[in-house]
């Protein structure tokens, strides 16, 4: 039975991806031997990424290629959660602003927790970020505490599902682009699942994918829709 999940989102990572792969492999491999599966979700790239996904998949049984023609990391996600058979499904991006020897913490966590969420916002003398994407973030913070109350960081890419829990959240979500994070912890709390959040090691990455100011205002527009795309959803007894 395989225990952990690694989801990795990714867009146009030639450059990075093998270097995250040389990391993550290792690791997992000492840690959780034959218990454990990647999955490379790439999404639209326009440039080698998938092959370089598809080469480690052929030398690595672990390690499975996927592909969705499609820009938009929560569509990646998503495909990823969904196609996981691990008893907890782990999403990390591929720049590994938070270390892998991390995800020991969310696995602890998941002791207590349905869902495990990275946080920038417990423990800051262990992040190292800009003061725009700081302020940024703080701003679209109070955009959706209303919709996530009491989580203090929704945008960490890491975090930690059970496998019902994935099941349930990601089978429902719709947002396809990044505000997805929102989405997926309105969904786990509104089907009942209970959240934690974990003190996580952070370094910004100056190759980040996020477009900080028009990403943040399609987050914004998104955002917006979610508790209307989901006013439908009848919690089961």
């Amino acid at each position: 039975m395989i225990k952990l999940s690694v989801v990795i989102p990714c867009y146009n990572e030639e450059r990075r991806l093998a270097n995250c792969l040389e990391r993550v492999v290792p690791y997992l491999c000492t840690n959780y031997q034959g218990a454990h599966e990647i999955l490379i979700v790439d999404n639209g790239s326009t440039d080698d990424t998938f092959k370089i996904a598809q080469a480690y998949a052929l030398t690595y049984s672990q390690i499975s290629a996927l592909s969705i023609p499609i820009r938009g990391k929560g569509l990646a996600v998503k495909k990823g959660m969904l196609y996981a058979r691990g008893r907890w499904r782990y999403m990390c991006d591929v720049d590994l602003s938070t270390p892998i020897e991390e995800v020991q913490k969310f696995m602890e966590m998941g002791t207590f927790f349905d869902v495990v969420i990275g946080s920038r916002e417990i423990t800051r003398t262990s992040v190292k970020t800009t003061l725009a994407r700081r302020l940024i973030g703080r701003a679209f913070h109070l955009l959706v505490s209303d919709l996530v109350p009491g989580v203090l960081d929704t945008q960490c890419g890491y975090k930690l599902f059970s496998a019902p829990a994935a099941t349930a959240i990601f089978g429902r979500s719709q947002l396809t682009g990044m505000a997805f994070d929102v989405e997926a912890l309105y969904l786990a709390r509104l089907l009942g699942y209970n959240v934690g959040e974990v003190p996580v090691t952070w370094i910004h990455d100056a190759d980040s994918r996020v477009r900080m100011v028009w990403d943040s205002l399609d987050m914004a527009r998104s955002v917006l829709s979610i508790p209307w795309l989901h006013s439908q959803i009848k919690i089961p007894a």
